[in-house]
Order: C-alpha cells, then structure tokens, then sequence
C-alpha cells in the first residue's frame, strides 16, 4: 500500500501522515515515511526526540540513464533496501523515516 499526502502550507499534512503511519505500524505493518518537504518536520512528528536529525537522502542515489528506445529515465543508483538501511532512521511503534530533501541554507531551495 501507498499513501501520500498532499495540500497547501499549514494544512496539517505533516500531522496527518506521523498520525497515520504510527497508526498502520502499530497493526505490525511495515512502514515506510518519506518526509518531502524543504523544511522536514515529520521526525519530530513521529516522536523522535529533540536535537536527532536523519541525513538527508542526497541526490546522487539517482541518475538519468537512456533506455533502449533512447529516451531519458531516472534510476536509482543503490537499491530501496540500502537507501533505508544508509539514511533511514527509526522512528517509534516501529516507523522507519527517510528525509528526501532539505535546504542546507538560505538560497539553496
């Protein structure tokens, strides 16, 4: 199963998805939450404690690679399972988080 959750600014997206994939976990299913947004919140959401920061998943676990037919695709240059293994960080009732972006400083985003 895939979930994303998407809507403007301030509207509770990040609260939705801490509350939703504590919730699914809890049912002894497997979860995996990408934070998306710049400005990552979604850690603390989960309730990992204050001051632990997950490394950001860098760009370079992706290419673009020409197939067959000559058209430009992106392919990811590790697998899932050593994408989560490197940078994920486990959160409680058993989530494990991926930080996907961040802005490392002003003008960078």
């Amino acid at each position: 199963m895939k979930i994303a959750i998407s809507g403007k600014g301030g509207s509770g997206k990040t609260t939705i998805s801490a509350t939703l994939t504590r919730l699914i976990a809890r049912r002894g299913l497997s979860v995996l939450a990408i934070d998306g947004d710049p400005n990552p919140n979604l850690i603390q959401a989960l309730g990992v404690g204050p001051g632990i920061e997950a490394e950001a998943v860098p760009r370079s676990v992706v290419e673009r690679r020409e197939d067959e037919t000559g058209a430009t695709r992106l392919a990811l240059t590790k697998s899932v399972a050593d994408i989560v293994n490197q940078y994920g960080l486990k959160a409680p009732d058993g989530v494990t988080v991926l930080v996907g972006t961040k802005i490392d400083h002003a003008g960078a985003g």
